[in-house]
């Protein structure tokens, strides 16, 4: 296994060496041999690298004793620091390629994942909390220095312009669950959500597309251009400042309950199988409170209407969407349970 820091450490220490082997020759012919600074370190210099050039003044026999010794050292740190010097280069670079092309294959492997298009504030936080939920991500990054930063941190990345098709194949959006364009721009936020629909049109049309956009003017375009969502940090962080300052404990509630971390309690949303048992049960009956101590706090049905707050009576169908809270144990079992 390469061990980067202390490759790095053989290199400095070979460079101590050779800087402490040429300042001992300046030295010893300025001392011994009478010559100047200057002509000392010329002698040690040439004496080290073997050029072979002429020696400044002839060399009595102690002198030429010093230099055999100074020619055998000088290559000898020079052997070691060169050695060190190249093995950083050489397997760093090995390590930089085939740790690509691991998680190239990796990303190949990937399905029912997200794409995080862009790893500005919003893609950072989005990142933290995609990791912190255990959830396959990839990160398609235009910098190669960002890129760098983002795989030495563990990330799946896929460097390039997410603009570009090709690019999103490579991050596998053809076996994607949702993609995210929080890129500061909102003309290349829409031309990701054009490309990516018109790409996934025939082999993945449920993809899930997630847009940012900074004015309701983008905010409609990026719509019609085929995303599911798109939402304004600005609009989203005025709301909440102002939930904070009008409402405080319910802003508190919201904020604990959806904050991730090692708290339980947790919004979730849990969709209704095919083969439930829960098909035409009505809410009273269904369970869900007495035996996963579960809260439904909305029905989204398939047609799309919500049902807020739902009484006893609701009556539930397969293809629901039950807006939960509860106990991230107990929330886990209900979803299994309605698969």
């Amino acid at each position: 296994m390469f061990d980067s820091k202390l490759s790095f450490r053989s290199v400095i220490r070979g460079v101590i060496f050779l800087i402490l082997v040429l300042l001992a020759g300046t030295v010893w012919f300025h001392l011994m041999e009478g010559f100047t600074l200057l002509d000392g370190l010329y002698m040690t210099v040439i004496t080290v690298s073997t050029v072979g050039f002429r020696e400044v003044h002839e060399l009595d026999g102690s002198g030429r004793i010093f230099v055999v010794i100074l020619i055998i050292s000088g290559l000898t740190v020079m052997t070691y620091t060169l050695g060190s010097l190249g093995r950083v280069i050489v397997e760093g670079s090995i390590q930089r390629y085939v740790g690509r092309k691991r998680m190239l294959r990796e990303i190949d492997s990937l399905n029912n994942h997200y794409i995080v298009c862009g790893h500005g504030r919003m893609g950072q936080i989005l990142c933290e909390e995609l990791t912190r939920e255990k959830v396959s991500f990839v990160v398609i990054e235009g910098d190669p220095e960002c890129a760098e930063g983002l795989i030495q941190k563990g990330y799946l990345v896929v460097e390039g312009d997410a603009t570009e098709d090709a690019t999103l194949l490579r991050a596998g959006v053809l076996r994607a669950r949702g993609l995210v364009a929080v890129v500061s721009s909102n003309v290349d936020n829409l031309y990701i959500t054009l490309s990516t629909r018109v790409i996934c049109r025939e082999e993945n049309p449920k993809l899930y597309i997630l847009s940012r956009a900074t004015d309701r003017q983008a905010t409609e375009k990026i719509e019609r251009a085929g995303a599911d969502r798109v939402v304004s940090p600005y609009v989203i962080g005025g709301m909440r400042i102002v939930q904070a300052l009008l409402r405080p404990t319910v802003s508190d509630f919201l904020e604990i309950a959806t904050r991730s971390g090692d708290l339980d309690l947790m919004f979730e949303e849990l969709a209704i199988g095919g083969d439930s048992s829960l098909d035409g049960v009505a809410l009273k009956d269904s369970g869900i409170r007495q035996n996963y101590d579960v809260v439904v706090i909305a029905i989204k049905k398939k047609s799309g209407d919500m049902v807020f707050n739902p009484g006893p009576e609701a009556i539930l169908h397969n293809g629901d969407m039950l807006v939960t809270l509860g106990d991230k144990d107990q929330l886990d079992r209900l979803a299994a349970s309605l698969a």
